[in-house]
């Protein structure tokens, strides 16, 4: 339902409320707009005898504030400055969303991109081309109708988002700088690249830009106008303040390993994983036969010398292990750096490709899933994996008479998962991305999420759980870690380290509802599609 209500202390402007919110200045009989909320306003605007906005202004260029282009397609819209590509959805647009990690593989960007992260689009840009007649540059000005209005750089909630400034009036159209009560309107919008925190930075500059202003009023983008600017930014720049040193606790020393070779170190008897961050960790009967998690060693050449590599890989395993065949392959998710080599294992070994039936939905599938890290990103020579043999979550399979059981490790995505493998008398976890850690201080990353980990029920709370309830001896993680933990004393240590971040981070966001405010427009349809 939408409400246009005047602004008692500012004669002439009204505010737009829907879902998110927008403003009207009426003077002389013309308006302008500052941010569109919604497709149909004609009647309300009628309804209330207000003229139809000429002018619209943006503080920020995303699906929710920018639909004047089916409710006032003849009004001139003004973006700021380097937002002309999204708003208008032109050929350099479509270019600088359509990304490929490139061939070097450095990771130093963290994934940062133009509009979004590792080959996911995170600025929603609207449903159609906007009429875009101008540019709103930080640090001029914008006039209408005897109005100033300043433009200010606001970056935060968006790394282009302004702040229109009306002087006069001691008002500043904050966009999504800020959520009345001293809150983050989300999570999400902060992410810069691949579990970065310079949004939250940014953020805090921005917010003492604002102050500095010294307006009366705010008028935010979504939620309720903030009467006191001072008070709401002072509380939330407090609520932010553990982001720079978040929660920890000592861990341990780094455990040793039995001998190395190559690229690989053997844990334990029978079991070996990369020791170069690559992914590959495999299990070797002393018959031969072989179990390996997530074929991918993060060898980064062009594709036939890396092909070349892998082969060696194999061959050197073979004969420092006894290996003969590998019999199945484990997925842990979907992530290119996880599965590159599949096809490679089936034509050498015969290799049979297993994943639980979420992960699998999205290497069979990947364009329908609008994730970082798929294979489009990594740019590899195939569009998808085909999974030979599906496993349902919490059914055990047996492989050489081992009882192997996967489970549910969401934390690093949302389709994530694990798998419990005894071996030699002890029970060991393979936990992917999502349980990464060799030793030192213990920590928890805040969410990336666009890999649809919203806390608590996404997120790594779940691994922790039902890992210790399993009771594992031994966990290996992605990229080369691995740790013992016989008495489960570190996976208590990470419950308790994410509880205490959990709790911080539900106090940044309206009613501590954590799932709502990490998770993007339009993830939560995903979900159901992923059989769990």
């Amino acid at each position: 339902m939408t409400h246009v209500t005047p602004i008692a202390s500012i004669p002439g402007l009204w505010r737009i409320e829907v879902d998110t919110c927008g403003y009207l200045l009426v003077r002389n009989g013309r308006s302008l707009l500052i941010d569109c909320p919604a497709k149909e306003l004609s009647k309300e605007l009628i309804a209330k005898s207000l003229p139809f906005p000429e002018i619209v202004l943006h503080t920020q260029v995303q699906e929710e504030h920018t639909r004047e282009w089916a409710a006032f397609t003849a009004a001139k819209v003004y973006v700021v400055d380097n937002c002309f590509d999204i708003a208008t959805l032109n050929d350099e647009y479509r270019v600088a969303s359509n990304t490929r990690w490139p061939l070097s593989r450095e990771w130093e960007s963290r994934a940062e991109e133009t509009y979004g992260i590792a080959g996911c689009v995170t600025e929603r840009p609207p449903l159609q081309p906007l009429n875009v007649a101008g540019r709103l540059v930080p640090g001029d000005s914008f006039t209408w109708e005897g109005i100033t209005l300043e433009i200010h750089a606001l970056p935060g909630s968006g790394k282009r988002a302004i702040g229109i400034y009306w002087r006069e009036a001691g008002a500043l159209f904050s966009g999504d700088l800020i959520h009345a009560g001293g809150y983050l309107v989300n999570f999400y919008d902060l992410e810069r690249g691949y579990g970065l925190t310079t949004g939250h930075q940014q953020l805090q500059d921005s917010l003492e830009l604002a102050l500095n202003l010294n307006p009366n009023l705010l008028l935010p983008s979504t939620g309720p106008v903030i009467e006191q600017p001072g008070a709401d930014i002072a509380a939330l720049t407090k609520r932010l303040s553990w982001i720079k040193k978040p929660p920890s606790q000592p861990g341990i020393a780094p455990a040793t390993v039995v001998r190395e070779f190559g690229r690989y170190k053997e844990i334990m008897p029978g079991i070996y994983q990369n020791n170069n961050m690559g992914n590959i960790i495999l299990y070797v009967t002393p018959a031969g036969q072989g179990l390996l998690i997530d074929p991918d060693p993060c060898v980064w050449l062009d594709w036939d010398a890396t092909v070349k590599e892998v082969h060696a890989d194999f061959d050197l395993l073979e004969l420092e292990t006894g290996l003969k065949c590998i019999e199945l392959a484990l997925i842990t998710h979907y992530h290119g750096d996880h599965c590159e080599f599949s096809d490679l294992l089936r034509q050498r070994y015969g290799t049979q490709i297993c994943a639980t039936p979420d992960v699998a939905a999205v290497l069979e599938d990947p364009y329908s899933y609008p994730y970082p890290c798929t294979f489009e990103w990594y740019d590899l020579s195939f569009d998808h994996v085909d999974v030979d043999r599906k496993l349902p979550y919490e059914e055990s399979f047996c492989w050489r008479g081992i009882s192997i059981t996967p489970i549910h490790t969401p934390g690093h995505c949302f389709a994530h998962s694990g798998f419990l493998i005894p071996w030699n008398g002890i029970l060991t976890a393979c936990t992917g991305d999502t349980v990464q850690y060799s030793g030192g201080d213990i920590f928890c990353d805040l969410p990336i999420s666009y890999n649809d980990t919203a806390w608590p029920d996404f997120g790594f709370a779940v691994t922790f759980h039902r890992l210790l309830q399993a009771k594992p001896t031994l966990i290996l993680g992605g990229h080369s870690n691995y740790f013992f933990d016989p008495d489960q004393a570190i996976l208590r240590t990470m419950l308790t380290v994410y509880k205490e971040t959990e709790s911080l981070a539900a106090q940044l966001v309206p009613s501590g509802d954590l799932r709502k405010y990490m998770t993007p427009p339009g993830f939560d349809a995903l979900r159901p599609a992923q059989t769990i």
